[in-house]
This record gives structure tokens, C-alpha cells and sequence, in this order.
């Protein structure tokens, strides 16, 4: 579980070696070989898992340039690019502000669907990772998806949580 409360929270050792990848806001990546599976729409938690051949490289996604297709209408996505999986998140507050992306070795599926959490838990029952974010609603993807994108809104009331992920079949 990677939280975001007061610090960074990076088990990454690749990613620690890099510069900087989002300066002023909190990050929480992945240990390597890992990937993020799931999100909590308040409380800046992630749920990492997988045992994934490291990343080749990282992308730093923080707008909409990489969106194939409006997954998820009237909202703000970040979507990472092609080929690539999400691996880690920052927030700014309470608000989503990027997705660091690890380039996978190999092609990834691009079929999937979008799982919305703003309003209720939305798991695989049985998934990994069991309530790890207690008292908040998670979204989450199966064992055979990655998380490949974040949904958000920015409209009044809504303090910029994530509210759906973009889960692709590997």
C-alpha cells in the first residue's frame, strides 16, 4: 500500500535515483517490478501488485495528451502513453496531480474499461490487497488489467480525488 499522508512514499529504487518527477507535490511509486492496481477516491492511498518485469523507462503523464479515447466523459483524464502502466501517482493536498508511467518490455493490451469508485467501492471480489483504504471508497482492477489511466473532476464540490482508473486487459 503506498501512503501519501505527509511524505513521499516511494519503494521504488529506480525512481529514487531520478530527478524529481513532480516537484512540490507528495509521490508514492511501486517497489520495482510492481505496478499500481488500485486508487482510493479520498485519503491519497494506492495498492501496488504484480511481479512485473521493471519498467524500461518513465513518463511523467500530467494532462490529457496521451487519451486515445473519452473513457471517462466530463472528466480530466491522465492517461499514460501506449505500452506503458501506471507505477505511481502524486497528489498536491487532497488533489490528483500526475501518474508516472514505467514503459513496460513487452506490448500491453489496449481493450479495457473504465471502474468508477466516487460514489462506492468498485473491486474484483477477492482481489489483492484487501481494504487498504479503510473508510474510503477504492477503485481497483483485476489481476489480468493495469491501471493505464485516472479520471478526475474539478467542478464545485469536488476536491480533484480520483474517481475512475482506465483498466486495460494485459
Amino acid at each position: 500500500m503506498l501512503n501519501l499522508d505527509y511524505a513521499d512514499f516511494q519503494q521504488s529504487r529506480a525512481v529514487r535515483v531520478m530527478p524529481d518527477w513532480n516537484p512540490g507535490a507528495r509521490k508514492g511509486v511501486c517497489p520495482d517490478g510492481q505496478r499500481v492496481i488500485g486508487l482510493a477516491h479520498t485519503g491519497n492511498r494506492g495498492l501496488c501488485t504484480g511481479s512485473w518485469p521493471a519498467a524500461t523507462g518513465y513518463v511523467v503523464v500530467r494532462d490529457e495528451s496521451h487519451v486515445d479515447t473519452d473513457w471517462a466523459s466530463g472528466y480530466t483524464k491522465v492517461q499514460c502513453p501506449p505500452d506503458h502502466y501506471v507505477v505511481g501517482y502524486s497528489v498536491t493536498g487532497a488533489a490528483f496531480s500526475a501518474a508516472l508511467c514505467g514503459k513496460s518490455p513487452t506490448a500491453l493490451g489496449r481493450t479495457g474499461r473504465t471502474v468508477w469508485f466516487d460514489r462506492g467501492d468498485n473491486r474484483p471480489a477477492g482481489g489483492p490487497g484487501g481494504d487498504f483504504a479503510s473508510g474510503h471508497y477504492k477503485g481497483q482492477c483485476t489481476a489480468g488489467e493495469y491501471v493505464a489511466g485516472v479520471a478526475y473532476t474539478g467542478r464545485i464540490g469536488s476536491r480533484k480525488t480520483p474517481d475512475a482508473l482506465l483498466c486495460r486487459v494485459v
